[in-house]
């Protein structure tokens, strides 16, 4: 099976126009996931949130560094896998 690229990205957190901050990575480059896994913490204003693996699979790109402020839809890591990429929510 091929090996598919799953990108994690800043969703809406509905927080408004506070600044949002990637505050810590909870994984390491190369470390095995599996979907749902906490993969990196965002801090907005005294908000912090726990974004999770989109996918299972192999961290292979970290696309953002610690105290990095992010905006909405950024692509902030990348997972190599063998699953299909998940359905996409209804509008």
């Amino acid at each position: 099976m091929p090996t598919r690229r799953h990108t994690l990205v800043l969703p809406e957190l509905g927080l408004g126009s506070r600044e949002v901050l990637a505050s810590l990575w909870l994984v390491e480059l190369g470390d095995t996931l599996t979907a749902g896994d906490r993969l990196l913490e965002v801090l907005a204003g005294s908000v912090t949130i726990d974004l999770p693996a989109p996918a299972s699979g192999v961290l292979v790109e970290m696309l953002v560094a610690e105290d990095e402020p992010l905006s909405v839809g950024q692509p902030l890591a990348v997972i190599e896998s063998d699953e299909d990429p998940p359905p996409e929510p209804f509008a």
